[in-house]
């Protein structure tokens, strides 16, 4: 479901107060906790390896032992108003196909695809599978469908970009849409919107979810919020006293918006809390840190909806705590409860709102979305965003096996609104670099010293 930019920016400041001084948020900022030795990449073998950035870019592999797909040979702060959207001309008429396009020709005989910017076995990856099962009888022609991941996010967001065939038989299937990457010098500068948009699947609003609360945070922790911590240096007891979480070594490099944005709200809050680097934090990286103790809380959008459906005791017991929405939509119930706390945004004042939205917002207006490389003819686009679009919205089987692993069943935005939405979040998110550029130079200094250094 598409996140509308007018419903994350509720509550933004006005345009007269955007000229205060962002020192007002962080003067009287908590004392930062002793930060660990940087945390190496756990060695488990459950774990898969991740490229690192400086690896040669390779087109993705499939992964052995896949069973619904068939393998591939292939490779202190100043205010700033509220961003404004660029006004961008009427859309025009679809373009008609050339003379003699046959869809159902152009694709006959070729193999389609679909790689996936994540490791095996998480959401993302497996949400895709399903899908991907079902596509060669949607798709004209009946191509052949092969399922592949590159986990780099980069490197596959440079090669879809630059090198990716231009004629429907390499979709890019990504977790959220990495739209701060065409502001980054890694990835070339090259926008999202210039890439070619078929569709996304799944509400992108974020929880804050806690794994055993009471254990790792203390009794308290079974009916309390994010905010019910304020001020405090510990929670008051369990294994760890404190919120852990993680994230990906190349998010805290760059200065991911979202892990700034989840970052400024715990700090912000003025609760006990420390971030981890691992080179891959997944959702299955994610569930094996929390088996070990490695930490107990990650800020994620769909497992809030997959845990009725994969670990279906877990809410009932208390063995996980959705501690706060987290935008930027609001936070719906899923399949077995209402969500246990409220918005974070509730707490903030008008200028912390500002800035956590203009983090958060552009970011993750859509989630599961499916792209083509630019450069890609739109009457080629048109074909499989239409092909997509009647599968994951007329195939019952699909949609009910889609709603199995997912925890909520697909609810499909088109290409025409997916590429209107990424112009005019790109135009909110350039407006909003200033803010981000300062959140990023205050922020990663004082929690990721020890990732960033040297």
């Amino acid at each position: 479901m598409l996140i509308r930019p007018n419903r994350w920016l509720a509550g933004v400041v006005a345009a007269a107060a955007m000229m205060v001084v962002l020192a007002a948020c962080g003067a009287d900022e908590p004392t930062a906790t002793p930060r660990p030795a940087a945390t190496p990449t756990p060695a488990d073998t459950m774990m898969e390896p991740t490229a690192e950035p400086g690896d040669t870019m390779m087109e993705p592999t499939a992964e052995p032992g896949d069973t619904m797909m068939e393998p591939t040979a292939e490779p202190g702060d100043t205010m700033m108003e509220e961003p404004t959207p660029t006004p961008r001309p009427a859309p025009t008429a679809t373009p008609v196909p050339p003379p003699g396009f046959d869809a159902a020709e152009h694709f006959r005989g070729k193999t389609v695809r679909i790689v996936a910017n994540s490791s095996p076995g998480g959401g993302t990856d497996t949400q895709g599978r399903v899908m991907a099962a079902f596509m060669s009888q949607y798709i004209p022609g009946n191509p052949r469908v092969v399922f592949t991941n590159q986990p780099n996010k980069p490197l596959e967001y440079i090669y879809a970009a630059t090198e990716a065939a231009k004629d429907g038989t390499y979709v890019s299937w990504n977790s959220t849409p990495q739209l701060a990457f065409g502001f980054s010098d890694e990835t070339l500068n090259i926008k999202r919107s210039t890439f070619q948009a078929l569709g996304a699947t799944i509400d992108p609003t974020r929880a804050w979810m806690t794994y055993d609360p009471v254990g790792n945070l203390g009794p308290s922790a079974a009916d309390s919020c994010l905010w019910d911590y304020s001020g405090q240096s510990s929670t008051g007891g369990g294994a760890h006293g404190e919120f852990l979480l993680a994230d990906e070594l190349s998010d805290i490099a760059e200065g991911n918006p979202t892990l700034l944005a989840s970052v400024f709200a715990a700090e912000q809050l003025n609760i006990p809390f420390r971030y981890f680097g691992f080179d891959t934090v997944d959702t299955n990286a994610v569930r094996l840190m929390w088996a070990r103790g490695d930490i107990n809380s990650t800020v994620r959008a769909s497992l809030w909806y997959r845990f009725p459906v994969e670990n279906p005791d877990w809410i009932p017991s208390g063995l996980m705590r959705a501690m706060a929405g987290m935008g930027p939509g609001q936070l719906k119930p899923n399949a077995q409860t209402e969500p246990h706390c409220a918005d974070v945004r509730e707490q903030f004042n008008e200028e912390q709102t500002f800035v956590f939205n203009s983090m958060m917002g552009p970011t993750n207006y859509a989630s599961k979305t499916l792209w083509l490389p630019p450069g890609t003819p739109d009457h080629i686009a048109d074909a499989l965003s239409s092909a997509f679009e009647e599968a994951l919205t007329t195939d019952q089987e699909l949609i009910a096996k889609y709603g199995a692993v997912a925890g909520e069943s697909p609810g499909w935005t088109g290409r025409a609104e997916i590429q209107a939405a990424t112009l005019e979040n790109e135009d909110l998110l350039q407006g909003s670099q200033a803010v981000i550029e300062a959140q990023k130079a205050r922020l990663l200094p004082k929690y990721f010293s020890q990732y960033i250094s040297g």
